[in-house]
């Protein structure tokens, strides 16, 4: 008869160490995120100064694409401002964690989710296409690829507000933690977002 092999518990991961396992990750995921949208900003000033037959802007006579400033006012207004709430929910759970964090950071998804939708929403009425000159199709690519960023980062976000209900005092540690990753990689996308519309509604 053999005799059972002793079991050896498994020590719980130190939270403060999980913590900055997921701000290196965030790091990681905020450089790999800007890296990936410079590939349109040398799109944008390449193909700008190329203008091979006129075609930057649509190539016709008396046409020229240009996407509504108002949709890019409101998508811009809606990701600042809900990058800055994280940032102010972000401090309010390090000074106190009182409650009133996760109102602002709420808020903040509800932002963001408006800044994609608006976004989408102006894709049904555009009037141009990714074929209609190289203004058309570096808008298209960087508001498409920044809609589904900023997708990815809200559910994120909605996430780390879903988890933040579990009464767990080990998990405030890794909260704040998640929260300042969320918060870093928006941030990121928040300038992202600065960028393009300084390029795409103002410069073209």
């Amino acid at each position: 008869m053999t005799s059972a092999a002793p079991t050896v518990p498994i020590p719980a991961e130190d939270p403060e160490l999980e913590a900055q396992i997921v701000a290196i990750g965030a790091y990681l995921i905020a450089a790999a995120t800007a890296f990936f949208f410079v590939a349109f900003l040398f799109a944008f000033f390449y193909l700008r100064a190329l203008n091979t037959d006129g075609l930057w802007g649509g190539g016709k006579p008396h046409h020229h694409v240009h996407a509504a400033l108002t949709v890019g006012i409101v998508v811009l207004a809606s990701v600042v401002a809900s990058a800055v709430l994280l940032r102010l929910a972000l401090g309010e759970l390090r000074a106190q964690a009182r409650p009133v964090w996760r109102l602002v950071a709420l808020v903040a998804l509800v932002l963001g989710l408006v800044a994609v939708g608006v976004q989408c929403w102006q894709y049904t009425a555009l009037g141009f296409g990714p074929g209609d000159g190289g203004y058309a199709s570096v808008y298209l690519g960087w508001t498409g690829f920044f809609s589904i960023f900023a997708l990815g980062v809200m559910l994120w976000l909605e996430a780390v507000l879903a988890s933040s209900r579990r009464p767990d005092s080990v998990l405030r540690v890794q909260l704040r933690g998640d929260l300042a990753s969320v918060s870093l990689v928006w941030t990121v996308l928040g300038l992202v977002e600065v960028a393009s519309f300084i390029l795409l509604y103002v410069v073209t």
